[in-house]
């Protein structure tokens, strides 16, 4: 709380105010200070006493009857409103010294591009300024420690290096606010003995801690709270300073890892010499800050050629340098080019020799013709680090300035040779490289020579496995429908003359029965024996019942004749619609149902088609392999519902058909749907399946039809066939067919 004097309040002219009221009442009172100094009135006309307070503070009295409590409740306000000033007064005065301190310091230390400096100017200024004893600056090295940095003052009251979590630091480090500690005897988290003060607080960042400051002083002159704020702004402002030197630090040594990395890439993916060069140059330029950065060779000279920067002849014992690529300046003339031994001084013999060039200033330079060239080219400064070749090559890369001097550090030094080595590795792989791309572009040719020949060969086994198999299949069909059709229409045809006889033969026997009305007891029991009513009645049914099935033999035989389509091997106009028929006629038995098998129901869904050109045989193979597929896969129990085939057709477009099949089994895996088509693979058991028959189906759609054919599979929701062809093929296409197909007849032995 401010101290105010009741005095000054009560005399000051600025509050005359008082004087003015108290004639104006007519009052007689006495104003007295705390310890009873009367400080104005004579006399008072009672023997009251009303206080003057100031937040719970008793200033002084004013003695008189009622009016007195007016006067000193207005004295009251007064003395408040002078404390507010005075508060305000002294609050500002504190802001500015506090901003004041804050503005030296940043003084001192933005312009440090050295943590450690910054570190101990910044621990200094908050010693100094908040009269301490010792002090410590601590940055965080990892996740789990802090490790001094700065120091200040005399004694090892604090650790090189404290645990993250541990002592008073430690735990204020891990815990990101700042404390104080006016006894560490006291504390259980200190085991020092020493009666000390101590305040720290840590160095954050967005959040993020990454130091701390400590201070300590004696514990007869303990921290404040207004220390504790003072010293929480300052670290603010160093932990911004520290941070950005910390960054900046790290995203040096992160550009020059990142450099040795992305040359490294480049060696390891592209081994062009050309590009790997342009990029070493380009990015040293960048992280070295140079005017110019270039690579060039060592040159012999049998090796020059051509126009050289230099009016000297070349001497015969003496090489020159050609530059072949750069990075500069706008402003700066171009050096790529070669020049003559002379024309550069000692330096084609210095990088002859395989030795660091490190000039720092070159107009110090003793060598003059060296000097006379690079200041010739706007050298200030100059740093070169050579490169030897497994072939005996030497190159360089160099770095300069062109303004000023340039005092070139160790661990730019070490930057480049780091480079300078990555370059030696890509020149020996670039040559290497070289003689293993001729070897791998002639095992190349023949490789694909090789899979060439595999893959014809494997086309023309699928064709021939194919085509043998249409045939064998075709001939066998073809061979059994007509010899079942032989008999069948021999018996077809005579069980019409028979139901006309049995007929004429039934009326006569009524006739018989009408016109003789007793016959003989032989005769009538012979009629019993034979159940003539019966017979009469049986005989025309059980002809009729061979006529039904004699058609349905007939219907079979027609089925065979349409699936194998031996008269039909050249490319016909055909119902598609037919074959799907066909075939299902003949897998009929596979859809019955039967004791454990509850059988497949069959929707068609046909729309109306033209008809197609096509290969009759070979589609109706496609129909017969992918309906059977789906047979097999209904016929695996359990059965959570009944097994069901949906068969539709659509006309795309007027030049282009769809026939989809859909099952509704448990559906295939993305794994083996990705495998269904390719030759030999087979989910079957061994026996059960060749793994040919949707490759074949595939060839004979994508290839014989230039059409697709693709499977769409949800698990538990089935499997869906999408067969597309065209509705009528190109003729040139078709002629094609036909000579490829005669060619195979006179190409066999039979």
């Amino acid at each position: 709380m401010v101290s105010i004097d009741l005095k000054k309040i009560v005399l000051k002219k600025e509050y005359s105010l008082i004087q003015d009221v108290l004639q104006a009442t007519a009052s007689s009172v006495i104003i007295e200070t705390a310890d009873g100094q009367q400080l104005l009135g004579n006399s008072a006309n009672g023997h009251k006493r009303y206080p003057i307070d100031l937040d719970g503070c008793t200033l002084g009295w004013v003695k008189g009857d009622e009016k007195a409590q007016a006067i000193a409740h207005l004295i009251s306000k007064l003395a408040y409103r002078e404390s507010e000033k005075r508060s305000l007064a002294d609050e500002l005065l504190g802001k500015y010294k506090e901003i004041s301190l804050l503005f030296n310091l940043s003084e001192k230390i933005i312009d440090s591009s050295d943590i450690q400096e910054v570190a101990s100017l910044a621990l200094e200024q908050a010693c100094q300024l908040l009269k301490s004893d010792q002090g410590t600056l601590m940055l965080m090295q990892d996740a789990e420690s802090l490790e001094c940095i700065a120091r200040f003052g005399k004694g090892n009251l604090f650790q090189e290096t404290i645990a993250v979590g541990c002592g008073i630091i430690g735990t204020i480090a891990q815990v990101g606010r700042g404390e104080i500690v006016n006894n560490v005897a006291s504390d259980v988290r200190c085991p020092s003995q020493q009666t000390i003060a101590l305040m720290c607080v840590p160095l954050k960042s967005k959040e993020s801690v990454i130091g701390a400051i400590a201070l300590s002083r004696s514990v007869t002159n303990p921290y404040s709270a207004e220390d504790l704020k003072l010293l929480t702004t300052m670290t603010f402002q160093v932990a911004g300073v520290i941070n950005a030197l910390l960054h900046e630090r790290q995203l040096k040594e992160s550009r020059q890892n990142d450099l040795i990395f992305r040359l490294s890439s480049q060696i390891r993916e592209s081994l062009e010499l050309n590009i790997i060069l342009t990029t070493a140059v380009s990015e040293i330029y960048r992280t070295l800050n140079a005017d110019r950065c270039c690579f060039l060779w060592v040159q012999t000279p049998a090796k020059l050629a051509g126009p050289l920067h230099g009016s000297c002849p070349v001497s015969p014992s003496i090489g020159g340098l050609e530059v072949v690529t750069e990075s500069r300046r706008s402003q700066m003339l171009p050096l790529v080019g070669e020049y003559a031994a002379d024309a550069v001084g000692s330096l084609a013999q210095w990088l002859g020799q395989q030795s660091l060039v490190k000039i720092n200033n070159v107009s110090a330079l003793e060598d003059v013709p060296t000097r006379t060239f690079l200041q010739a080219h706007d050298f200030a400064s100059l740093l070169a680090v050579p490169i030897k070749t497994r072939s005996g090559d030497i190159g360089a890369i160099c770095c300069g300035t062109s303004q000023e001097a340039r005092t070139w550090s160790d661990s730019e030094v070490a930057l480049l040779q780091a480079v300078t080595n990555q370059l030696a590795i890509a020149l020996d792989q670039a040559e290497l490289y070289e003689h293993s791309c001729r070897a791998a572009q002639l095992a190349q040719e023949k490789a694909q020579q090789l899979a060439a020949t595999l893959k014809t060969l494997q086309q023309t086994q699928l064709q021939l496995i194919q085509s043998e198999k249409m045939s064998g299949i075709g001939q066998m069909m073809a061979g059994v429908a007509h010899e079942i059709n032989n008999p069948v229409t021999f018996i077809y045809g005579n069980l019409e003359f028979v139901q006309e006889y049995t007929r004429d033969l039934v009326e006569l026997v009524k006739l018989y029965q009408q016109e003789y009305h007793s016959p003989s007891e032989g005769l009538q029991q012979a009629i019993e024996n034979v159940e003539l009513p019966f017979l009469l009645k049986d005989l025309p049914e059980t002809l009729n019942s061979m006529a039904v099935g004699t058609e349905r033999i007939r219907d079979i035989v027609l089925s065979l004749k349409n699936f194998a389509r031996s008269d039909q091997s050249e490319f016909k106009s055909v119902d598609i619609h037919e074959g799907l028929d066909s075939t299902l006629l003949i897998l009929r038995h596979r859809l019955k149902a039967q004791a454990d098998f509850p059988g497949i129901e069959v929707i068609k869904h046909y729309s109306d088609l033209p008809l197609v050109h096509c290969y009759p045989s070979q589609l109706n193979q496609v129909f017969m392999n992918l309906l059977a597929n789906a047979i097999d896969v209904l016929e695996v129990p359990p059965y959570y519902h009944t097994p069901r085939i949906t068969i539709t057709t659509l006309q795309l477009h007027p030049n282009r058909i769809q026939v989809r099949i859909h099952d509704n089994g448990p559906g295939i895996v993305a794994k083996i749907r990705n495998k269904l088509f390719d030759p030999f693979f087979t989910t079957k058991d061994v026996g059960k399946g060749t793994g040919l028959g949707l490759s074949i189906s595939y060839q004979i759609i994508t290839e014989r039809h230039k059409g697709r054919l693709v499977c769409q599979s949800e698990l538990g929701r089935g499997t869906t066939f999408l067969l597309e062809i065209p509705v009528k093929q190109d003729d040139l296409e078709m002629n094609n067919a036909r000579d490829n197909i005669d060619k195979r007849r006179q190409s066999r032995p039979y």
